[in-house]
């Protein structure tokens, strides 16, 4: 059973929060390990079980960054950081050697402040762009399109992940120097 199975949700990366939020609840309740104190041994091991999953499965799915992560290894995806377009890493490498400068203590605040906006505009650039991908695979899962259709656009949003993943790193890096 998948995390989406589990919450009787579709494989789409538009879920409404609130029906994930209410329905693990819901569920938490019904399998939670105190209900089964006196059941046999099966059934206590199987809440326990279910509860591991069930908070495995929220964390994941409400997130919506985990979510898209999830969704590709559902259908052997996953975000590989060797196919970053080369500017990318350029612009990557420019902010490591800024990043380094804050860490030796050699930037101003000015620099700092600087460096965590351009940071900051390419992560929400990155965002953005994962929104909009993420809205196309629910549009291709809800037409029904075809399954090299949806692939492709899986293979897409690995690609986005990929590079996105160098970005949220850097704010990270910068957030704990």
């Amino acid at each position: 059973m998948d995390y989406f199975e589990v919450f009787g949700l579709p494989r789409i990366l538009g879920i409404d929060l609130a029906v994930l939020e209410k329905t693990f609840h819901e569920l938490s309740r019904k399998y939670h390990p105190d209900y089964f104190s006196t059941a046999p041994p099966a059934e206590k091991t199987q809440a326990v079980r279910m509860t591991a999953l069930l908070n495995d499965a929220y964390r994941t799915l409400r997130h919506p960054v985990r979510r898209v992560e999830y969704l590709l290894t559902l259908y052997g995806f996953k975000a590989d950081g060797s196919k970053v377009p080369q500017a990318l890493l350029t612009e990557v490498f420019e902010i490591n050697e800024q990043l380094e400068e804050v860490k030796a203590g050699r930037a101003s605040v000015e620099e700092i402040d600087s460096l965590r906006a351009q940071i900051k505009e390419k992560r929400e650039r990155f965002d953005a762009e994962l929104q909009e991908a993420s809205l196309r695979w629910d549009e291709l899962v809800k037409s029904g399109a075809s399954e090299p259709a949806r692939k492709e656009h899986l293979a897409r949003l690995a690609e986005i992940l990929s590079e996105s993943s160098y970005i949220r790193n850097l704010e990270r890096d910068l957030d704990k120097s």
